[in-house]
């Protein structure tokens, strides 16, 4: 299987298009809207401005919202270990090292983080993200 590199437009497309095999699952329902601005990007500009209402691991469009619950800035690497390890623990790791900044409601935050944990719609869409994630 080819792997595509992590947010680049090919892997969003990529990403759209196995959820779309998820139509109407709890993988597709509207929940929080998020902005993301990733930073230390080794492609384009540099930064990638980011908007998501479906969630942590999918939905990521470019641009952000007008308006959103909260606003996270994250470095590349960061954001890229978050999704390919999905380690219970790794996103309070990278939180108590100051590696990801949450703008906003920070409790909406950890809800909405942890809100399709243990879902197995979920979980198998974001293990064919994993899949086509270089």
């Amino acid at each position: 299987m080819n792997t595509l590199p992590f947010l680049s437009d090919e892997w969003i497309a990529a990403a759209r298009r196995l959820k779309a095999d998820h139509a109407g699952d709890p993988t597709d329902q509207p929940g929080l809207v998020v902005n993301a601005t990733v930073t230390r990007v080794p492609f384009g500009n540099g930064t990638l401005t980011l908007r998501s209402d479906r969630g942590p691991m999918i939905g990521w469009e470019p641009g952000h919202a007008e308006v959103a619950d909260f606003e996270l800035v994250v470095d590349y690497e960061v954001a890229r270990s978050l999704v390919l390890e999905r380690s219970p623990n790794g996103l309070e790791l990278a939180l108590a090292a100051g590696d990801i900044d949450v703008v906003g409601d920070f409790d909406a935050f950890r809800d909405w983080w942890h809100s399709r944990v243990g879902d197995p719609a979920t979980a198998d869409l974001e293990r064919r993200i994993r899949e086509i994630t270089a």
